[in-house]
């Protein structure tokens, strides 16, 4: 701070943090390539904040993803970003001599007899917020406490103090501190992804998902909601939604590969339920009719998003070779056969000729008739009782 109270170079870039730094963000870059950047740090800080190993690389990752946030508004919308350009401009531009100007003297306040002089009330939310910059959340709670006791409609103050317990571990109290900020601002998308993530950190992935929709709905350009929505809907097992929410986050990131190959492999995970398990083979098998046109569906629509994982892509030219050899007609030997080819030999010594040349057709004949069958109906008689598929009819 100069003397005449201007900010310097260093209290400047204090007071503007400089996204374009912190993400490396060129600044001639458009809106969707600063989207994808932001996509990307949001990735690598949400994981790191999930997995961190102690309490203040949480907090840091925490911190980074709430710093993402704020920068999605302040750059993809264009006529914040060119406010935001200006005020950074001039936040870089080194600050010139001045005069000093006299500082006309302050009268002090009047009052009246018996009045109590006017006090200055405390910033509790500003100085929750230094502190939290400073690492001392035992300071910052206490201020947040004194901010929410002296207004209790701060949603801020509420949604930072849940910010706070939540870097501490005490997620109950977190939840309980968003829901009030939520009540009071609830068209707020942030406000939701932090309830989710607390969600998250407790292993419920359906209700983080439903927390990361609604954010999504309240904020529908912002990407990483359905993203979240997605992955946590995947953890859940519930796949349909899951798919649902990829493929919307596709739509608004129609370059990102990683999308894509989540939505293929949702769709391999289809295939898979439309076929059986082979214990004796250790893979997966077409035991059904059905399965075959379901797996050559599921195929298909994985294949046309345009997989770059090559496992990936080769497991599901696998599942489509299997279910286009499914109708195919081969011969194996099965059990029944044994009994058959027995009396079909013994009548044909036993009969007289002309008769034995029709047993002994027989013999070669039936075995082949009872062996000939769609590949799919020996993979579904290889199969144990208690894992074969339902299906509707038995040719």
């Amino acid at each position: 701070m100069t003397p005449d109270g201007t900010l310097d170079g260093h209290d400047r870039h204090d007071a503007l943090p400089d996204y374009y730094e912190e993400f490396d963000i060129p600044r001639s870059a458009t809106a969707d390539q600063i989207g994808g950047l932001l996509d990307k740090a949001f990735r690598k800080w949400s994981s790191r904040a999930s997995r961190a190993p102690d309490a203040a690389k949480r907090r840091e990752a925490e911190d980074k993803v709430a710093l993402i946030t704020r920068s999605r508004g302040e750059l993809l919308d264009p006529d914040r970003r060119r406010a935001y350009d200006r005020a950074l401009d001039r936040a870089r531009r080194p600050a010139g001599p001045t005069q000093a100007r006299p500082t006309p003297a302050r009268q002090a306040p009047v009052t009246r007899p018996g009045q109590q002089p006017p006090q200055r009330v405390r910033d509790w939310l500003g100085h929750a917020r230094t502190l939290v910059s400073r690492n001392d959340l035992t300071g910052a709670l206490y201020e947040l406490r004194q901010a929410v006791h002296h207004d209790d409609g701060d949603a801020e103050a509420w949604q930072l103090l849940g910010i706070v317990h939540a870097t501490q571990g005490e997620l109950s109290s977190a939840v309980q501190e968003f829901r009030r900020a939520l009540a009071l601002r609830p068209g707020d998308a942030f406000t939701h992804t932090l309830i989710a993530r607390v969600h998250e950190r407790h292993g419920d992935h359906g209700t983080a998902a439903d927390w990361h929709l609604a954010a999504a709905r309240l904020a529908p350009a912002d990407v990483t909601s359905y993203i979240a929505a997605a992955d946590n809907l995947y953890r859940a097992r519930r796949y349909d939604e899951s798919l649902s929410a990829y493929e919307q986050a596709l739509r608004l990131r129609p370059g990102d590969t990683d999308l894509r190959d989540q939505i293929a492999r949702i769709w391999s995970l289809r295939a898979e339920g439309a076929m059986a398990w082979h214990p004796g083979r250790r893979r997966y098998t077409v035991a059904s009719p059905d399965g075959a046109s379901t797996v050559r569906h599921c195929v298909e629509q994985a294949l046309a998003v345009g997989v770059s994982d090559l496992a990936l892509a080769g497991l599901l030219h696998v599942y489509r070779t299997e279910a286009a050899r499914a109708f195919a007609r081969t011969w194996r030997w099965t059990g029944p056969m044994a009994p058959v080819i027995a009396v079909c030999l013994a009548l044909s010594f036993a009969l007289p000729s002309p008769f034995d040349v029709v047993a002994l057709a027989a013999l070669f004949g039936l075995p082949i008739v009872m062996g000939v069958k769609p590949r799919w109906r020996h993979a579904y008689r290889g199969l144990p009782p208690q894992l074969r598929p339902q299906i509707r009819r038995v040719p």
